[in-house]
């Protein structure tokens, strides 16, 4: 599922330090998750969509500060690669990341694999990097730049569903019914997850001593969070998610495609 230019054995990327960089190590994690048809590539498809986005906005001065929106897109996406180079190897994630990579492929809607993705990186990762590219009193600078990545978040988003409904139309027809099926499953949104993130990355700079605590019970939270998207609390919508699930067969390679050329 390579997309760039052929890679060389130089490529092989273990820590990135720039958004290419990050890239390369996205496409060989998308190639991997897309010969195995592992779940995973669903999330890591659109996420790397997001990646490149943010890189052209770097390229082309869209934010405050390119060079520090470039270390912070790294940070960020390192968080992820980190997590699932963990479950690869049998070590243990954050408990965030264990529910979103610990779901079997046609237990769930392929929608609800990338948003309990999302949920794991939003409402725990990014504040974590965000406070990691800018502490104390400062991180108020970084505010701008923030919400323009969670712009370019929000607008995966949308085009994420569009696509998932040309390869999956079970997931567009249960959209349709609840109404959003994001919203109904978890009470999950990108606007929430958004604030919740920033409200992290304050509190991590302002109570560095308790770095590791806040994150602890943030991460039991969000964990939780994941539990719900991945099992609704109200029955009829988990009556009818079950169903949509074991009806929809999209491999991973059809839904890569359709994510990385959404038009």
């Amino acid at each position: 599922m390579h997309t760039g230019p052929p890679r060389r054995d130089t490529d092989r990327v273990t820590h990135p330090e720039t958004i290419d960089e990050v890239l390369v190590a996205m496409d060989r994690l998308l190639d991997r998750t897309v010969e195995e048809n592992d779940p995973l590539g669903y999330f890591t498809c659109v996420y790397r969509t997001v990646t490149a986005r943010i890189r052209d906005g770097v390229r082309d001065g869209e934010f405050d500060d390119d060079e520090r929106m470039e270390r912070f897109d790294v940070v960020f996406a390192q968080r992820f690669l980190d997590a699932a180079e963990q479950h690869r190897t049998g070590r243990a994630p954050s408990r965030s990341w264990r529910v979103a990579l610990s779901t079997p492929r046609h237990s769930v809607l392929v929608l609800q694999h990338v948003l309990v993705g999302m949920n794991a990186h939003i409402n725990l990762d990014l504040g974590i990097a965000a406070a990691s590219i800018q502490d104390g009193d400062e991180i108020a600078e970084l505010r701008g730049d923030f919400d323009r990545l969670n712009d370019v978040l929000a607008e995966m988003v949308d085009r994420m569903q569009e696509a998932l409904g040309r390869v999956s139309p079970w997931t567009d027809l249960m959209d349709k019914v609840c109404g959003g099926l994001d919203e109904e499953v978890a009470g999950w949104s990108i606007g929430r997850a958004r604030q919740r993130a920033w409200e992290l990355a304050e509190q991590l700079a302002a109570q560095q001593a308790d770095h590791d605590r806040i994150v602890d019970g943030r991460d039991r939270l969000v964990a939780l969070l994941g539990g719900r998207l991945l099992h609704p609390v109200l029955l009829s919508t988990r009556i009818a998610v079950a169903a949509a699930a074991r009806l929809e067969r999209p491999s991973v390679r059809t839904v890569a495609e359709a994510l990385l050329d959404p038009a």
